[in-house]
Order: structure tokens, then sequence, then C-alpha cells
């Protein structure tokens, strides 16, 4: 009954289009088979998962199920689904003993859900460890028998892919699955690609300022990207209770302090909070926390699709980010760039030294100055 409950509560037609989908309609048969209520655990055993996501997400919605972590939930089965491809029993034991330790365990325990950034990382890793295990394979060796001469020959085909596996290496290499055998840290390019000119940044920022023919949800998620350097990560994960507003003025929490913000952008935030509304055709509510809601019920847009969107207003998110983080690392001290806009100390740090010259390197300048001064007025005497 309450299933029903929060479907018949959706537009009728297109309550109807979704049921007279074959794949739901497959799904639907097999809950009315079932025994007991719909849980979060039988809609797990749906196959294939991809309708059973949208109704389970419909169904926290409306408070007939729990809220859940589904983020984690895809990680968790993707990963059983990807371990079939690993043939060696005792290599699919050390890649779950390592997804589980490292990551899973953590995640679990956190208070905040996982990020689609996250999920997306782990991904990455576990992509990396099965290929340098079938790469290994293909070369005659496993874990256990490999050298650090076959993980330099590992390194050396280019990209960040084969350093994306250095933790998952090390988790190994401490536990006795192989050898003394290391992964290094991914050399670092200190090239950033920024705006060709000056005041592009500005130009871009103005323009989403003051035109009101664009969606305020894009203009204001363009601006954090303009003037704060975020990305759209953390733009998407930004809440209604971010929004501070005290004497008149309007904060919003990007780091650990809360950031004050300018006029006009304080009042489109203020109207962005009171507007928002979901893209939700099925199971559509406007009761969650989320200033950029997405496509599913109560959840926040996905960052992936964000970045679409500013893209097609004109914005492309690394270039903007890049170019205000850069200017932004040159204005303020390091940890006040942490503080205010999110970053990790060693991440503000890095935008510091991209910036401006490090001391150490204004020293040496200076330096050889010195040393060819006395040799200029040498060479002038003679």
């Amino acid at each position: 009954m309450a299933v029903r409950q929060a479907l018949i509560s959706n537009n009728p037609v297109t309550l109807l289009d979704w049921l007279h989908r074959t794949t739901t309609k497959a799904m639907l048969a097999m809950l009315a088979v079932g025994e007991g209520p719909v849980t979060h655990l039988v809609l797990d055993q749906i196959e294939p998962p991809g309708p059973a996501r949208h109704l389970r997400q419909v169904l926290v919605a409306h408070s007939v199920l729990p809220d859940y972590d589904r983020h984690l939930n895809h990680l968790e089965r993707w990963f059983d689904d990807k371990l079939r491809e690993v043939d060696d029993v005792n290599e699919r034991r050390a890649l779950r003993g390592y997804l589980t330790w490292t990551h899973l365990r953590r995640l679990r325990k956190a208070t905040t859900p996982t990020t689609p950034h996250a999920a997306a990382s782990i991904r990455g890793e576990i992509k990396s460890a099965i290929k340098l295990l079938s790469w290994l394979r293909a070369r005659g060796r496993t874990l256990h028998t490999c050298t650090q001469a076959d993980i330099d020959h590992w390194c050396m085909q280019g990209g960040r892919m084969p350093y994306r596996a250095r933790l998952f290496l090390t988790w190994c290499t401490q536990r006795g699955h192989t050898g003394v055998v290391r992964i290094p840290v991914a050399p670092s390019s200190q090239s950033r690609t920024v705006f060709d000119r000056d005041d592009t940044r500005w130009q871009l920022a103005r323009r989403l300022l003051h035109d009101d023919t664009m969606a305020v949800a894009d203009r204001v998620a363009g601006l954090l990207v303009l003037l704060y350097g975020q990305n759209t990560s953390n733009i998407a994960g930004l809440r209604t209770d971010d929004i501070t507003c005290h004497d008149e003025r309007v904060s919003l929490a990007l780091g650990r302090c809360p950031i004050e913000l300018p006029t006009p952008l304080d009042n489109l935030v203020l109207d962005l909070a009171a507007t928002r509304k979901g893209k939700a055709s099925l199971g559509h509510t406007d009761n969650h926390i989320w200033l950029f809601p997405g496509g599913l019920p109560a959840q926040a847009i996905h960052p992936t699709a964000l970045a679409k969107r500013l893209q097609a207003i004109g914005v492309s998110v690394r270039t903007a980010r890049n170019t205000s983080l850069m200017n932004n690392a040159a204005a303020m001290p390091t940890k006040l760039l942490s503080d205010l806009l999110g970053l990790s100390i060693t991440g503000a740090t890095r935008w510091s030294a991209l910036a401006s010259p490090s001391a150490d390197t204004y020293a040496a300048d200076l330096i050889r100055r010195k040393q060819r001064a006395p040799q200029q007025e040498c060479a002038s005497a003679s």
C-alpha cells in the first residue's frame, strides 16, 4: 500500500508512461510474486538493477524506505561484477580485502553520503589494479612473483592510469601478497590551463551576474566556479543550510569558514534557495536539502550533468576553476585559501606555489645575480 501511495502521488501521464515500459513491468512482476514488504534488500536482488534504482529513490524520497547511500551501494554492486574479471582466487581475495579495509570501512562509517567523485576515484583504482594483474599475468608473473623491474615497465605505459594502482600495490606489499615493490607517486604537471586573456573571467562573471534570461541555478553555479574556484562535485553537494544570513549579509560555507557573498551574488543565492526545483518527473518532491537538485527525486544534481550545463552557457569548468584558483592563490595566504574555498592544505599550498614564485626560487635567483655582478665589473674594467 505504501509503495502504491508513493507512485500515485506522481503526475498520471508520467506514471502511466513509466508503467508501460517493459523493464518496469518485469520489475513490478518480480516484486508482486515476492513475500513481505519491499525493502532495500529486496530491491538489491532485482536484475537488471536500473529500474529498481529509480523506484528505490522514489520510495526514499516519499519516506517509504529509509535513506541510504546510493553511490556506496552502486560501488559495492559494481565491484562484485568487476571482480569476475580476476581469475586467480588469491588475487580476488587481495582485491576484496583492499577495497573493504581501505575504502568501504571508511565510507560505511562516514556521517555524510559517498560523493560521485569519491566513488569514481575508487573505481579508477580498482580498474587500474585489475589491469595490473592482467598485465602481469600476460608477462608470466603474479602479484607474488613480480619484481620492481616489472612495476617500472608497468608505469612506463604513459598516462595516469598505471599510477592509480599505487595504493593497492602498497597495501599488498604491507601484507605480504607481493615482494618489496612500489609504484611511485604520479608525476605532477606544473602547468594548468587558464584563460588566454586576463579579462575573460570577469567578462563571464559579469554576464552571469546580470543576465536574467539564464536559469538562476546555472548562474550561481557558474559564479561559484569563476569567483571561488569550486569544482562541480563541491557545488552539487551544497545544501540549503550552508547558507546563513546575518545583519542583511549572506554567507555561504564552501570550506571551514563561511565566505560573505557580494551583491548581487548574495541575492541570486537566496533566490535559488527559494525557487530550486528538481528535474525528477517520477517521484518529484521539493522536500529536500539540496541547493542544486537533480534528476532523481530528493537527490542532488550529478557533477557531470552540472558540468554539461555550465559548458552550454560558455563556462568551461576546468579552465575557469584553474584561472580562479590561480588568482585567489596570488591574493591570499595559503591557510585562508584552504579555509574559505574548501581546499586541502596540500592543495592550497600547491596553488600558492603555482601562483607565485617560491621563496627558494627568489633566493636562488638573487644569489645568481650577486655572483654575476662582480664578473660584469671585471669585464668592464678589462
